[in-house]
């Protein structure tokens, strides 16, 4: 990560804003939204990791995107970070500000991938065995993945359970070869 100690400061500094004036869920909300920005536009991306563009139009445009939509204290950090010449590490900011949001509420990202989406009832078994595994509340997402001949993978923090079809017909390939 670019500078993640920069990042891990400014993220620690807006969490700890949040926390102090009970807007938590309001700013996590805004990250959200910023990030799906950042992932979903290059333009955005490539407007705030640009040396060339000048800092009045990042602020002009900044303002004109974010003012209405976001919080005034998670548009004053992309504004602080813009006049400090940061705003290169505007997206791994943010990355970090949901890392220490999800620490600080006891949340574990989680992913099941599968061939097909899964119904609610499914999800919720599976959000119940993450839990049980984890020890933290789990905010699951359910992906489409068509690599996989069948089963799922399913990835609780940094731990992967492989249960597809592909994986199985590996281990036997391999069990096979080698007797």
């Amino acid at each position: 990560m670019i500078n993640s100690r920069a990042s891990e400061r400014y993220a620690k500094s807006l969490l700890t804003l949040s926390i102090d004036n009970n807007i938590v869920d309001e700013v996590k909300s805004d990250i959200d939204l910023l990030i799906k920005y950042f992932k979903d536009s290059k333009e955005v991306l490539n407007l705030y990791s640009s040396p060339i563009i000048p800092i009045n139009h990042k602020i002009n445009i900044t303002n004109k995107i974010f003012k209405k939509i976001l919080n005034k204290n998670t548009l004053n950090l992309l504004l602080n970070l813009i006049y400090r010449k940061r705003d290169n590490l505007m997206f791994t900011i943010l990355l970090k500000y949901k890392e220490l949001y999800n620490e600080h509420m006891n949340i574990e990202e989680s992913v099941i991938s599968t061939t097909f989406n899964l119904d609610e009832k499914t999800l919720n078994v599976v959000e119940q065995y993450a839990k049980k595994v984890s020890g933290k509340d789990i905010h699951l997402e359910n992906t489409i993945d068509k690599s996989l001949l069948g089963g799922f993978n399913l990835k609780i923090g940094d731990k992967m359970i492989d249960c597809s079809a592909s994986s199985k017909i590996a281990q036997l390939r391999k069990n096979l070869i080698n007797n």
